[in-house]
């Protein structure tokens, strides 16, 4: 994998020409919360780099909230999103396997990927809430991106990890081989924020977290963490997941012609696998607080060989009842190991 370096004045002449023919997302502060937004000549000196991550998951972009998907959806443009920290990069291999490397492929989300240009950064910033390390997940991108960006003083490492990425640079002369000492002052970096995230999470215990996981599936178990009471259901966790993927679908019906569209889910609404006569296999707030952690931790793990959680913190950030799921898992495991 190539190693390139730029002047950060350099990258923002080469974003800005780029802009010029194809569309740029990239993440925007907007009243302390990083947004990702459209790029244009106007903001590309108020782009956010490698800083945290967006308060959107990067799913957004791939798996819309509503969408037709019969007919099919209307031509899907070429685009380039950038600054994808790698909590989203992991997110990302999930969806892959649910909506386009699967028996059943949605062909909306692989056209999207194919036509989507992803640039990731270093998160050097995380929040309280961020927790990558202890899920086995890092702050920065080593697989998966087209390029990869690191902010060092006045220059940008830039990460080669694709053709298409190769491509988008193309023959700009801007780019020189980065040296060994700026590989080694980004690892240098790297090394401290993966330290930081370990021990603002040294009181949570999540270890073996997937064998721990196994069968805790009992009610009672998940009535023991009192936190989980001040649920309110609003589905604000899963919809801010990286990860999520439930999805209903939807018929309507105008002037003869019907229409197939699909709408995100949440497995903690109150109705979610509710059946037609009303029964449901999770009938209480416990029950489906119990399936959305189960599914992160274990039932991902045996489907796709990969946690469904990737440590972004977003369902500890936007949670209305204040819920550390750290803390929750935390309870629980120990829960278990006294059984």
């Amino acid at each position: 994998m190539d190693i390139l370096y730029i002047t950060k004045q350099d990258w923002d002449n080469f974003i800005q020409g780029k802009a010029e023919s194809v569309d740029i997302f990239a993440p925007f502060e907007q009243d302390g919360r990083l947004l990702y937004g459209k790029v244009s000549p106007e903001n590309k000196q108020e782009i956010v780099y490698n800083r945290v991550r967006t308060v959107e998951p990067l799913k957004m972009f791939f798996v819309p909230l509503k969408e037709r998907v019969v007919p099919d959806a209307q031509e899907i443009p070429e685009r380039v999103i950038m600054g994808v920290t790698n909590c989203d990069m992991s997110g990302l291999k999930i969806l892959d396997k649910v909506f386009r490397d699967g028996e059943y492929k949605a062909p909306n989300y692989a056209e999207r990927r194919a036509k989507t240009l992803i640039i990731s950064a270093d998160c050097l910033s995380p929040y309280p809430s961020c927790f990558c390390e202890i899920v086995g997940t890092h702050p920065y991108s080593e697989e998966g991106f087209d390029l990869n960006i690191s902010l060092l003083g006045d220059g940008v490492l830039v990460d080669v990890g694709s053709e298409k990425g190769r491509s988008f640079i193309g023959g700009d002369q801007k780019f020189f081989q980065a040296s060994k000492e700026q590989i080694d002052q980004r690892e240098n970096n790297r090394q401290k924020t993966s330290e930081k995230i370990r021990e603002a999470n040294r009181e949570f215990d999540l270890t073996d977290i997937r064998k721990r996981m196994r069968g805790a599936y009992h009610t009672e178990i998940w009535r023991m963490p009192k936190d989980i009471e001040n649920c309110v259901q609003c589905g604000s966790c899963t919809n801010t997941c990286p990860t999520c993927v439930c999805f209903l679908l939807e018929d309507t019906g105008e002037q003869g012609q019907t229409t197939k569209g699909k709408v995100w889910d949440s497995c903690l609404f109150p109705g979610y696998a509710r059946m037609a006569a009303g029964a449901s296999p999770r009938p209480t707030l416990y029950d489906r607080y119990a399936n959305r952690l189960l599914c992160k931790y274990w039932y991902m793990v045996e489907h796709f060989g990969l946690f469904g959680c990737t440590g972004c913190g977003r369902c500890i950030a936007g949670c209305a009842g204040k819920i550390d799921k750290r803390k929750v898992l935390t309870e629980v495991l120990r829960e278990r190991q006294q059984i």
